[in-house]
Order: structure tokens, then C-alpha cells, then sequence
């Protein structure tokens, strides 16, 4: 039977899907935030996959993806703390239109280094090391700019929407690529002298650029009070969240766990042009889609999490996600057709998302409220912190071994957490059932 709204005739299931799901976006500010940070992800997530392919294609080398994710992330390890620093001095707002004004400007200037055929590999990587320090001051800014937003109690929902938006601009980003390069291949005949590859890599550089328009635009649009206040917790030592997981063996190992499970599983993204060239021997187009399945998995996976994901059942959401992984690696490393491939990258997505939003929330749900902050951010340290270390191990491998053989090292490492995991919840269990009463 449907439902239908009063007075609206709208099927029931469709008021109910604005009123949970997305109910956030009927906040003005909240929705003006939202769309304009969905426009810029796209275009971000679009130069990542044209930037990527671009250097494997100059250099040859397969470690030049792993290098730029690590100029990428690794300044929010090392420079997150003084980034939020100034989140709790400044006003947000402000601080987020200086840090995407300046996003702009780096995009512009990379753009014209490429079409004007300037931007050199080392260029590049200097380059893309800037962009990663704007990212330290702007990415926990934006983070705790959200409760400013909405009212309390759709703050979880909020913070769930951000998720479902940075994985469907993962999956949007590389799949619009592919056709800005498949337009640049048709285009190439007409324009002598022309490459392919960097025609479409100049097309995305334009197009992200533009993109930081709807943000700044965005962010004029809202009007929040905003006010940096000094943060109750400045004076609390930075161990505190250290002490807690030591003294907390089972969220400590939760922890430690997700670590080597982000080391072993995320770095498929760039080994990716390699293995798209070298073991399917295939182009970028191919290699787009394959960073899209990832997204699209990862997409699907936070979907899962908010509409399943309850107590009960995060214990095998957390062996779900882990096994899953395991199983999209080993697809991936023994896959011989494009299909079969962009459906293991699809699983390996599924599988980590699925495993990170219900660690997440796990933590959260189990840590008080005076060490949640500390804690948090040590998951955020981890999850920074296991980019470098995974790329560049995986990047490094590849120049030993065949990129096959490194992804099936991935899968082992992989398939030994979730091996792990499923030991420590068997133990937990049994003791808890070895309880009186």
C-alpha cells in the first residue's frame, strides 16, 4: 500500500526520505553550504584522477601517484593540530573563504603552468605540497563549521550528508574526467600537434577551478554569528586521548586495526594507472572508471551505514566491511576484464566505507563526552597518517614487483584484520556469554 502526504499527494516514502535522510538541507545555511562544497569536490575529485594519470603518462613511473596523495594528506598529519588551532581563534566562515580563496588561486596558477606546458613533475609535486597545506588549516575548519549550520539535533545528520557528499563527488569527479579525456581523444585529429592527455588534463584544471566559485559564493550567502570563542579542552594535555585507548584495550585495537586495514586497502587508488596500463592494458578512460567504481562503492557503502547501521549490528558491519575489502582486493588482482575489475574496485570501496563510518560511530558511541574531542581526533590522525604510509609502501613495491603481485599482497594483509577482528569479537563474545547472570 502507499502513503501519501496530506494535502501534497506525495507518496509517503518520499516525505519520509526529506524528513530523515535529508533533512538537513532544509536549513538555508546548511544548503547553501552543501551544494556549493558538492560543485567543488567534484571538480577536486576530477584534477585528482587527471593529475594522477597525467604524471604516470610524463614520467612512466609508477610512483608518482603515491607521491602526490602524500604531498596531498601528509600536511594535515603533520599541521592539522595548528589548523585547528586556528579554527578556535578565528571566525570559521571567514577562515574557510581565505582557505578556498586560496585553493582558487593555486588551481589558476597550476592550470596555466600545464597549458602553457611549464609544469614540470617536480613542479607539480611542490605544488600539489601547498595545496595540502591550505587543506591542514582548511579541513578542520570546515569540519567545525557544520554544528554552525543546523540546530543540534540535526547535527548527525549533517555530518552524515558530508559523507554521502564526499563520496558521491568521488565517484561523479573521475567518471566527468574520463569524458573530458574521451572528448580531448575525438578533439586531437582537428588541433595538429596536440596530446590528448594533457588537452584533457587542462580541460579538468579549468573546470576544478571554477568550481571554488560556488563555494566562495556560498559561503558569502551565509550568515552565521561565528564567533571564535577559546576552547575549553586548549589546557588539557594531548595524551589524554592516548591514555584513554590504552586504558580501553578493545577501541584501542579498534584503532590500531583501522590503521593497517586503511594502509593494506586504500592505496589501490594509486596503484591504479599502473595496473590499468600494465595488467589490463588499457587508457586513462578505463582507469577513470575504475577510480569511479571505487567511489561508487564507497557511495553505496555510507548509504548502507545510515540506513542499517544500528548498535546491534555494528559488530558485523565492522567483519562486513573487512572481509568485503579483502574480497574487492583479491577481485581486482585476478581480474582479466574491465568489468570484473571495476567491480572488485566497486567492493573494495563498499568494504572500507562500510568498516570506517561504523568504527566512527562506534567510537563515538563509546567514548564520554569529555574525551571525545581527543579521541576523535586521533582517529582523524590515524586515517592521515595511514595514507603516506600505505602509498608510498605500495608505490615503492611496484618498482620491485609486478603490480598484480603487490595487490595480492594487499589482499593478505587485508584478509589478516579481518581474520583479526573476527578472533577478537569471537573472545569478546564468549566472555560476556561466561558472565554470571
Amino acid at each position: 500500500m502507499v502513503l501519501y502526504n496530506k494535502g501534497m499527494h506525495r507518496p509517503g516514502w518520499l516525505v519520509a526520505v526529506r524528513e530523515t535522510t535529508f533533512r538537513s538541507l532544509q536549513h538555508r545555511n546548511y544548503r547553501r553550504y552543501f551544494l556549493g562544497q558538492l560543485v567543488s569536490f567534484i571538480g577536486s575529485w576530477m584534477q585528482s584522477a587527471a593529475l594522477m594519470w597525467l604524471m604516470y603518462d610524463r614520467t612512466g613511473d609508477p610512483r608518482w601517484p603515491s607521491w602526490l596523495i602524500v604531498a596531498q594528506i601528509g600536511p594535515t598529519l603533520l599541521l592539522g593540530t595548528w589548523g585547528g588551532g586556528l579554527a578556535d581563534r578565528h571566525t570559521k566562515r571567514n577562515l574557510i573563504f581565505f582557505t578556498q580563496a586560496a585553493f582558487l588561486v593555486q588551481a589558476v596558477i597550476l592550470t596555466v603552468l600545464l597549458a602553457t606546458n611549464l609544469a614540470t613533475p617536480l613542479l607539480v609535486l611542490g605544488l600539489t605540497g601547498i595545496n595540502g597545506v591550505i587543506q591542514a588549516i582548511d579541513l578542520p575548519a570546515r569540519l567545525a563549521f557544520v554544528p554552525d549550520l543546523v540546530p543540534r539535533d540535526d547535527l548527525i545528520n549533517a555530518v552524515g550528508l558530508n559523507s554521502l557528499l564526499f563520496n558521491s563527488a568521488r565517484a561523479i569527479g573521475p567518471a566527468l574526467a574520463a569524458g573530458l579525456f574521451a572528448l580531448a581523444a575525438v578533439l586531437t585529429p582537428f588541433w595538429p600537434g596536440s596530446d590528448p592527455v594533457l588537452l584533457g588534463a587542462v580541460a579538468c584544471f579549468t573546470l576544478n577551478s571554477l568550481s571554488f566559485i560556488a563555494v566562495l559564493l556560498a559561503l558569502r550567502g551565509i550568515t552565521v554569528p561565528g564567533q571564535p570563542h577559546a576552547s575549553r579542552t586548549l589546557s588539557r594535555s594531548p595524551w589524554d586521548g592516548f591514555r584513554y585507548l590504552w586504558d580501553q584495550p578493545a577501541l584501542g585495537g579498534l584503532v590500531l586495526l583501522t590503521l593497517l586495514l586503511c594502509i593494506f586497502g586504500w592505496p589501490l587508488l594509486t596503484l591504479l594507472p599502473a595496473y590499468t596500463r600494465l595488467h589490463l592494458g588499457q587508457s586513462e578512460q578505463t582507469y577513470s572508471l575504475l577510480v569511479s567504481a571505487v567511489g561508487v562503492g564507497a557511495l553505496v557503502g555510507a548509504l548502507t551505514t545510515a540506513t542499517f547501521g544500528s548498535r546491534q549490528r555494528r559488530k558485523r558491519f565492522l567483519l562486513a566491511g573487512a572481509c568485503i575489502t579483502t574480497i574487492g582486493l583479491l577481485t581486482v588482482a585476478m581480474a582479466v576484464t574491465i568489468s570484473v575489475a571495476a567491480l572488485g574496485c566497486a567492493a573494495t570501496g563498499f568494504g572500507l566505507i562500510l568498516y570506517l563510518s561504523t568504527g566512527q560511530s562506534t567510537l563515538q558511541l563509546a567514548v564520554p563526552d569529555q574525551q571525545r574531542g581527543r579521541v576523535m581526533a586521533l582517529w582523524a590522525m590515524t586515517l592521515s597518517a595511514s595514507a603516506p604510509l600505505g602509498h608510498i609502501l605500495a608505490g615503492q613495491a611496484t618498482t620491485v614487483v609486478d603490480v598484480q603481485e603487490v595487490i595480492l599482497a594487499m589482499t593478505l594483509g587485508a584478509g589478516m584484520c579481518a581474520l583479526v577482528l573476527a578472533t577478537g569479537l569471537a573472545i569478546r563474545s564468549e566472555r560476556r556469554s561466561e558472565r554470571p547472570g
